[in-house]
């Protein structure tokens, strides 16, 4: 309950300063703690921003996991696509898709973070790919197509997004998901 306190403390200082211009005495104030209830969580800032990271992946994961339980492959694809439009048009009030965002470009710079970001990157493609194997092998997507590279393309269009909606405020998050649903659709039109 106080990690995931801090964590979203956290998120709402990094989205409005930046990594490098948040400090840990911004982050205890936006959590209305105390400095030492921070430390007894977290070492660093660099520690709470990795944490953030995996946190997010665990909750994304879940959901994933759901989404293959479903019985119509490309329906649980689709309504995965939903769910994380859905989502980034929620966490933008929070300033999620900011901080996403310029973790990617620290990233190149902090190797930790950037191998935190592979490997939930890594995660979500595989969990993609093999419904995307299970749409092809129900003949509901085509069997040429490699599924971890569809999964790059489906995983682009929700990064892509993000990023679009970080930059711009009046991207339509709705007719966005709407193009995004018939384009996972237009992979079964050559079945």
């Amino acid at each position: 309950m106080r990690r995931q306190q801090i964590i979203d403390a956290a998120y709402q200082c990094f989205a409005r300063k930046g990594f490098h211009q948040t400090t840990m005495r911004d982050i205890y104030t936006e959590a209305s703690l105390s400095p030492g209830a921070i430390y007894s969580y977290f070492d660093s800032k660099d520690e709470i921003i990795q944490a953030s990271f995996v946190f997010d992946h665990q909750r994304s994961l879940d959901v994933f996991h759901a989404a293959k339980a479903g019985a119509d492959p490309l329906k649980a694809l689709e309504e995965l696509l939903g769910f994380l439009f859905k989502g980034l048009k929620e966490a933008a009030a929070l300033g999620a898709g900011r901080v996403n965002v310029q973790a990617w470009g620290e990233a190149l710079v902090n190797p930790p973070l950037l191998e935190t970001i592979r490997s939930v990157l890594s995660s979500y493609l595989d969990s993609v790919s093999q419904l995307i194997r299970m749409a092809q092998e129900s003949g509901q997507i085509d069997r040429s197509l490699d599924s971890y590279s569809v999964s790059r393309v489906v995983a682009s269009l929700y990064y892509g997004l993000e990023l679009q909606k970080s930059l711009d405020d009046e991207v339509d998050v709705d007719k966005y998901a709407a193009a995004a649903k018939a384009l996972l659709r237009s992979f079964s039109q050559s079945v």
